[in-house]
């Protein structure tokens, strides 16, 4: 009877195994559904958010589970870190009993749900959704901490069985009640099929802890439920939670099948597996939309510290020193230490206190035409501190994308040929500071000399070109001053070649005639200077003539000229250093915003203001007889780029002043017979000047204008006031280094 008893059992026994394992049971029956229809029935099964507990201990408490519990047999194989799972136990201490106290309720409902339907051999696919469906109130992240709970309480209770059933009476009875003995013999088969639950186990418990943190991201002060980040980030997450529970349910009904089982009835090892990388890449969707918040917050983040520090630094202050430490403080907090490149020593940023600081913006190629001129300008405060214009100081910030160990070697060498301050170490400057000189600044490429005032307020953008053509004049380099400045100016020959000459201001004071000339024919030149002083002669006034080169010339063609010029006594000579920055500094003017203004109102004659258009200067009217100081420079760089010669001459007043090509003057001068009486009543200057014109109207030439990486619209001819041409010229000599600082 007792035979017939147990054969009766194992009979019903083995028809629910064979029942579970039916077609209808398929773990990976569901894969064939369209997706659109799965998740639209996944959906269905929620009703709401309102129910949910504090997640973070109960997913500690289950890390602990299935990291003490992925083992094999034998204790060799090991999925999890030892270290994080001694760090989880914490929570078993920690008296989080309160809220448990309702967690077992839910978790046994799905544990008998999994059971039942596993025992009836209902599909995993209608589990899943029984499971959807009794836990249908809460939200997605506590579902899935629930669904996964469940299985690490069936999973856990399996292995403490199994690994203490040799040594614990107790274990050891359950062990028999389940047929555990059976299933231990056949630890060497199931070696394999173990190891691949293991590995699904792992996927389980990484997709619970993407989602919880996708959940958390989604509550972010920084993102609201419309945000389109918070959108697409959760749009997959109800099927992530399915595919997390049928995993669940796949691995539980492996377990429950080990019970007088058969080899034959448990899946293959390569179907868990599959299953366990189909999670990892519906989780490396959900990683991918996880870094994409993170890194939205984080410019969110960088957004409001980049707008705190622009509304600091264009703000006035007590002082600049709020700014100062704002630019120069160091990453971990200690003291900001500025380098002095002359004495090659450390000096505290109190030493900018009350002063005027340009922050010099560069990349490590810094040998421009600017950078020599500042070189030049800068030591001129050194020789007398106590001015007030000497109360300002410039410190080198380098901009480069990457840095590496040869860059910082050439930082290092640049720095060391400097006379001004720098920072101490690219690595000091904050990402904040780059990123404001990059977009508020617009530095590029092109070296930008901004400018703090003494109250720590950016009050202008790039005053190098300012301080190229006023020098320390420009003090306290601001864009009220750089207007002031151009608004006190004239078209005289002292804004002209202003700090170029020693005998200049002597020259103006006495009220003589003075001739700026330049050109690289040596024929015109020795027949120019001659005619010029015998003229002058015949006039009766005094003349003198100072050699200026010309427009982009070489260093080797103008120091020819300058000692034949020199040796011959023709005129007195510009150094070539001051040829070159003469023609710099008229560029500079040239392209300078705000705009060279009109000269004053005289009676009968209107004004003429050049006012920027798109950051464009407009051309003056034509037909004008009076130059505007745009108009002057515009004429003095087309005449200056010519080879054949060129000439400004100023009368024994500022106000006369008229330039001129070198070969149409020259002529005017043979001519002199012609003028001399217009001379005596109006002037030698303002005679020349109207015959020179004449001769302009009557005579073919041919005027060009080379301005370096700018555009000027509606620029008129010198000579005849039409309209120019533009057009493109190539060149290989691209910067002023191969023009003179070679």
């Amino acid at each position: 009877m007792a035979d017939a008893r147990a054969s009766s059992f194992q009979k019903a026994t083995q028809m629910a195994i064979e029942q579970s394992k039916g077609e209808g049971a398929s773990t990976y029956a569901v894969s064939s559904y369209n997706g659109s229809l799965l998740r639209n029935q996944i959906i269905e099964t929620h009703h709401s958010d309102e129910l949910t507990f504090a997640l973070k201990p109960v997913l500690d408490i289950i890390e602990v589970i299935f990291s003490r519990t992925t083992t094999d047999l034998h204790g060799n194989v090991q999925v999890f870190s030892s270290q994080a799972s001694l760090a989880n136990e914490k929570v078993l201490y920690s008296g989080h009993q309160d809220i448990l106290v309702e967690l077992p309720i839910i978790t046994a409902a799905v544990s008998r749900e999994v059971f039942c339907n596993w025992f009836k051999g209902v599909a995993a696919h209608n589990t899943t959704m029984d499971i959807l469906h009794i836990i249908k109130h809460y939200s997605w992240d506590a579902k899935l901490v629930l669904a996964v709970g469940s299985f690490a309480m069936s999973f856990g209770g399996f292995r403490l069985v199994s690994e203490l059933h040799s040594t614990n009476p107790i274990a050891k009875a359950v062990a028999l009640l389940k047929n555990f003995p059976q299933t231990l013999e056949l630890a060497g088969i199931l070696k394999s099929m173990l190891e691949a639950i293991f590995l699904v186990v792992k996927a389980i418990l990484d997709m619970t802890k993407s989602v919880i943190e996708l959940y958390e991201l989604s509550h972010n002060e920084y993102f609201t439920a419309e945000s389109p980040e918070i959108i697409a980030a959760t749009a997959d997450i109800p099927t992530a939670v399915y595919w997390t529970i049928q995993s669940t349910v796949d691995c539980a009904s492996q377990i429950m099948s080990l019970t007088a089982m058969d080899p034959e009835y448990l899946s293959k090892s390569w179907e868990l597996s599959s299953l366990a990388h189909k999670l990892e890449m519906i989780r490396s969707q959900l990683v991918k939309q996880i870094n994409l918040c993170y890194k939205f917050i984080e410019k969110k983040k960088d957004d409001e510290i980049f707008n705190s520090m622009a509304r600091v630094l264009e703000t006035s202050h007590i002082d600049n020193s709020i700014s100062l430490n704002l630019l120069f403080r160091e990453k971990d907090g200690s003291q900001p230490m500025l380098y002095d490149c002359l004495h090659q020593n450390l000096v505290p940023i109190e030493d900018l206190k009350g002063k005027v600081v340009g922050l010099y913006i560069t990349d490590l190629n810094i040998v421009s035409e600017d950078y020599l001129i500042l070189q030049q300008i800068y030591p001129e405060k050194l020789d007398d501190r106590n001015r007030i214009e000497n109360q300002y100081e410039i410190v080198w910030i380098p901009v480069m994308d990457n840095w590496t160990n040869d860059k910082y070697w050439q930082f290092e060498n640049l720095r060391d040929q400097m006379e001004w301050l720098s920072v101490r170490h690219p690595s000091q400057v904050a990402l904040q500071v780059i990123r404001y000189i990059r977009e508020i600044c617009n530095f590029v490429k092109k070296p930008l000399l901004v400018v703090m005032d003494t109250d720590g307020k950016i009050v202008h953008k790039d005053a190098t070109q300012m301080m190229c053509i006023w020098g320390n004049q420009a003090y306290p380099f601001s864009l009220a001053k750089e207007m002031s400045l151009w608004q006190q100016r004239n078209w005289t020959i002292s804004l002209l070649a202003e700090g170029i000459d020693q005998y200049l201001p002597t020259w103006i004071e006495e009220r003589k005639h003075i001739c700026l000339y330049g050109g690289e024919d040596m024929e015109w030149i020795r027949s120019f200077t001659r005619t010029a002083k015998a003229v002058a002669l015949r006039c009766g006034i005094e003349l003198e003539m100072l050699y200026a080169g010309k427009n982009r010339s070489r260093e080797r063609v103008v120091k020819k000229m300058i000692n034949v010029t020199q040796r011959e006594r023709l005129s007195k000579a510009l150094e070539w250093k001051l040829i070159s920055y003469f023609w710099l500094r008229m560029e500079k003017m040239c392209v300078s915003e705000p705009p060279p203004l009109a000269i004053p109102e005289e009676e009968g004659v209107d004004d003429e203001f050049f006012m920027p258009d798109d950051l464009y200067f407009v051309a003056p009217a034509q037909g004008k007889m009076r130059h505007s100081i745009f108009t002057g420079i515009v004429n003095m760089l087309s005449f200056g780029s010519s080879s054949k010669g060129w000439a400004v001459i100023s009368g024994d007043t500022e106000k006369m002043l008229f330039e001129a090509d070198g070969e149409l003057l020259l002529k005017a001068l043979f001519e002199h017979e012609k003028w001399k009486e217009r001379a005596e009543n109006d002037g030698f200057v303002r005679a020349l000047e109207i015959y020179y014109h004449q001769l302009c109207n009557d005579l073919p030439h041919c005027i060009s204008l080379i301005l370096s990486d700018t555009e000027l619209k509606g620029i008129s001819c010198a000579a005849c006031n039409k309209p120019m041409e533009k057009m493109v010229k190539y060149s290989c000599c691209t910067d002023r280094a191969s023009f003179g600082y070679d």
